[in-house]
């Protein structure tokens, strides 16, 4: 810049100028300027003023300088607050901004010479009007900061919980899958030597379990059709191992196998169903998985014929039925829920009723 104005501009406003040259600091300055010219006009308009362009100089000389003692008295981190920005930005800022356009314009008011006190009391308004402009800026750059900081509390404390879930479901998902493999791997290596077939079909089923397993472990939601794949699995292992025992029915609509379904809520309740149903009965028995669609939830049913309640000592209180109350409580609090009752000709139904 090689006008005069610019010449007789502080090393300070300088440097503040340049910082304005970004995006967000421009736009900042935009609208300081538009306030800073909005007072200029009022103060024309209500014949206070000498003439428009004077007045939108001295108004925007002012509102600058307010805007770099603020600065300049915050550098260390610390607000300036309400009575500052009144009692004593803004009236300084009066002076300085009175004096730069006093400089520019060539017309610099003696303030401390005789008879300066009509150049006060005519600069009485502007004072007034100064410090109530700094006592409503702080008021809203305050609030927006309580707000902002509000946001910024609430977001953190909103991922911390979202992190202590996700640890507390991995936690909960760590103590389910090893009990199916560490079984699985014991079949295996007690049919080796005594039936090599029957082990080679175990070891398909379970390599098709583990590929459909690991990517769904990774994820904090999968689908109903990737869940009934590790299902067929699962009770494809057991028919191996149970033989003539243990028939079972996936039931389920192809029109629901693409809907959303957190890991681990299924496979308990069948394996619940295997170890406390079918494998204490003598004849074995059937398993059915089914789901349907009632009233905007999926309600998710595996019945068998086993021995049925009062046989079995865990059918309520088992890891995989504690553990898959404690994650519908986690993820859906009181909109599911999960039962288990007898059926009228033996063997239990677990019922699991999730929103969609």
């Amino acid at each position: 810049m090689n006008s005069p104005v610019a010449a007789r501009l502080p090393a300070t406003w300088s440097v503040h100028w340049a910082r304005l040259s970004d995006t967000g600091s421009a736009w900042f300055a935009l609208t300081l300027v538009l306030l800073n010219s909005l007072i200029g006009v009022s103060f024309w308009a209500s014949g206070r003023g000498d003439v428009l362009w004077f007045d939108l100089l001295i108004s925007n000389s002012i509102g600058f300088a307010a805007w770099g003692l603020g600065r300049l008295l915050t550098r260390g981190g610390r607000q300036a607050g309400l009575l500052v920005r009144s009692l004593i930005i803004a009236p300084v800022s009066v002076v300085v901004g009175v004096a730069f356009t006093g400089l520019t314009t060539g017309a610099l008011p003696p303030f401390f010479a005789a008879g300066s006190g009509k150049i006060w009391l005519h600069l009485l308004p502007t004072f007034v009007a100064a410090s109530v402009v700094c006592a409503l800026v702080t008021i809203l750059f305050q609030s927006m900061r309580m707000r902002t900081a509000l946001e910024t509390e609430k977001r953190r404390a909103a991922e911390l919980r979202q992190s202590e879930t996700a640890a507390r479901l991995a936690m909960l998902q760590a103590q389910i899958e090893p009990h199916f493999l560490f079984n699985t791997l014991a079949n295996v290596q007690s049919l080796i030597s005594r039936d090599p077939e029957r082990a080679t079909q175990m070891l398909d089923h379970l390599n098709r379990y583990l590929r459909a397993s690991l990517s769904r472990t990774r994820k904090p939601q999968s689908l109903l059709q990737e869940e009934l794949t590790l299902i067929d699995a699962l009770l494809s292992i057991a028919a191996i191992r149970l033989g003539q025992r243990l028939h079972y029915r996936i039931e389920v609509p192809d029109a629901l196998r693409d809907l959303v379904l957190p890991p681990l809520l299924l496979q308990p309740l069948v394996e619940n169903a295997l170890l406390h149903g079918i494998e204490p009965a003598v004849d074995g028995g059937s398993i059915t998985v089914s789901a349907t669609r009632e009233a905007g939830q999926l309600v998710l049913s595996v019945l068998d014929t086993g021995v049925g309640l009062g046989v079995s000592s865990h059918v309520h209180g088992g890891v995989g039925l504690s553990n898959v109350r404690t994650r519908l409580h986690t993820l859906y609090g009181e909109r599911a829920s999960l039962s288990v009752s007898g059926n009228a000709g033996g063997g239990v139904t677990a019922r699991l009723i999730i929103p969609v």
